[in-house]
């Protein structure tokens, strides 16, 4: 952006002058960037074409811009190390993800969440888009802002799926659409605002306790091993609200058995407090029936179920769905009475149109058979290269496992060490609150972005790389 200063004593050529040229330096203007036309750019800063000319001229001669034939001035390359330096190093910091390490991408990356580009239904997705698109229903809400709890056709679809699948019961007034759990759990905070206070499992999620951390709220921890969840101090705590994972405990896979669910829900029950539920990849379970949902014994209300679409379709969709109890609709309408639903209203409507046809389950069914035998492979591998050197949590359902090592091994050398012979697995220390409290012999990997192959290969590569570390212990 060029700006004139009239009231200054430095010519108007001279000023456009030095501002296309600082920006070509810092590479704002990078080389074969078209600049404006004379004729525009002098109507635009309101001066005479002569002086734009004149600073087009400087700069030409000088050897930043070059003249292209019936299409005005390209910026040139240029060379100026000590200025271009300077630049290029803020672009890194400014540009640089801070909550992120920057990685080198690797052959084998035993990474959890995102999928390959052959898993999304991408021939049903355009079915249903295109029908959306010729519906004369479509026109009419494509313009709108829609209402914040989400499309109506959706919540009353998922309605009839959550019912159908996981036992949940409600109305489409208690469903809210949202574009990820950190909103879902952002909106909680704002309900809960007045405690302030809230429990979790430890370990647990790192992205929920970064949301509860973000707003203010004290963070109290449930103890949580391979053997499930203690709440023998849930009372003690004095928390409104406790965040679980108690079909699938993250990061260990335990199921939370049911002795222990009516614990907790008879702990709700008797404190007026609620129990956010996130049930976030309950499509897959290969050892038995899904678990049905702790909102589906709660006989009080006070289960607010959290599921989402990013494992089941693309996490790039950012689009899940949170259930209400009905004692927290009052509340939650009069706080965000001026809202607008956050995802696209088409993204919505096709979602919708793949729950009614029935095209959203038989594509669940094909995902889940085809991450049972990457599951399997992963397990056979494990078994066969490792043996009894590696155990390994939360078998039987899932994208992911925890690996533990026998006492004495460090994983975050193994996670060194893998590295270099190109393979990416992970620390386990951000689900801890506190990263000493950590066992040292535990490391994460997922397998959501690998094929059976490249699934037995990485695990190959790794007994191989690990062989001096582990040959001893």
């Amino acid at each position: 952006m060029i700006y004139i200063d009239k009231e200054v004593d430095t010519p108007l050529y001279e000023q456009i002058y030095r501002q296309i040229q600082e920006d070509i330096i810092s590479g704002n203007l990078a080389p074969g960037t078209l600049l404006p036309g004379i004729r525009t750019l002098a109507k635009t800063l309101g001066v005479a074409r002569n002086t734009v000319d004149k600073a087009y001229t400087q700069l030409a001669v000088e050897g930043y811009i070059c003249p292209r034939k019936g299409a005005g001035f390209a910026v040139e390359s240029i060379r100026d190390s000590k200025r271009s330096g300077e630049f290029q190093s803020l672009s890194c910091r400014v540009s640089a993800n801070p909550g992120r390490k920057e990685e080198q991408k690797l052959p084998y990356d035993f990474q959890y969440g995102s999928f390959p580009d052959e898993c999304f239904p991408k021939s049903a997705w355009k079915k249903h888009l295109l029908e959306v698109l010729a519906s004369p229903y479509s026109s009419a809400h494509m313009t709108r802002y829609q209402d914040k709890q989400g499309n109506l056709s959706l919540r009353c679809e998922l309605r009839n799926y959550l019912y159908r699948t996981r036992g949940v019961v409600c109305t489409e007034a208690q469903i809210l659409i949202g574009c990820g759990l950190h909103y879902s759990l952002d909106s909680l905070c704002k309900l809960f605002a007045s405690h302030k206070r809230i429990a979790m499992e430890e370990p647990g999620y790192n992205g929920a306790k970064e949301v509860f951390q973000n707003n203010g709220f004290l963070i109290r921890h449930i103890p949580s091993t391979e053997y499930g969840l203690d709440f023998s101090q849930l009372k003690a705590l004095d928390v409104p609200a406790v965040y679980v994972t108690p079909s699938h405990q993250f990061p260990y896979g335990t199921v939370l058995p049911i002795s222990k669910r009516r614990e907790l829900l008879e702990w709700a029950a008797e404190e007026k407090a609620y129990i956010i539920e996130d049930d976030y990849d309950s499509e897959y379970r290969y050892d038995a029936n899904p678990v049905p949902s702790l909102q589906s014994i709660d006989g009080h209300e006070r289960v607010i179920y959290i599921g989402t679409f990013s494992k089941s379709l693309s996490p790039s969709l950012r689009v899940n769905y949170m259930v209400l109890p009905q004692p927290l609709l009052p509340a939650y309408h009069q706080m965000f009475s001026s809202y607008s639903s956050p995802v696209a209203w088409l993204t919505q409507e096709v979602l919708a149109d793949l729950l009614r046809s029935g095209d959203y389950t038989r594509h669940v069914r094909r995902m889940c058979a085809a991450y049972r035998k990457r599951h399997d492979a992963f397990v056979q591998q494990v078994s066969k290269q490792f043996g009894s050197k590696i155990l390994l949590h939360g078998q039987g359902a899932g994208l992911h496992f925890l690996w533990e090592f026998s006492e004495g091994v460090r994983a975050e050398r193994l996670i060194q060490i893998a590295e270099k012979a190109g393979v990416r697995v992970y620390p386990v220390t951000p689900f801890w609150s506190v990263s000493e409290a950590c066992p040292p012999n535990l490391l994460f990997a997922g397998y959501s972005l690998l094929n059976e192959e490249q699934i037995q290969e990485g695990i190959r590569l790794l007994r191989q790389a690990w062989a001096p570390v582990l040959c001893n212990t």
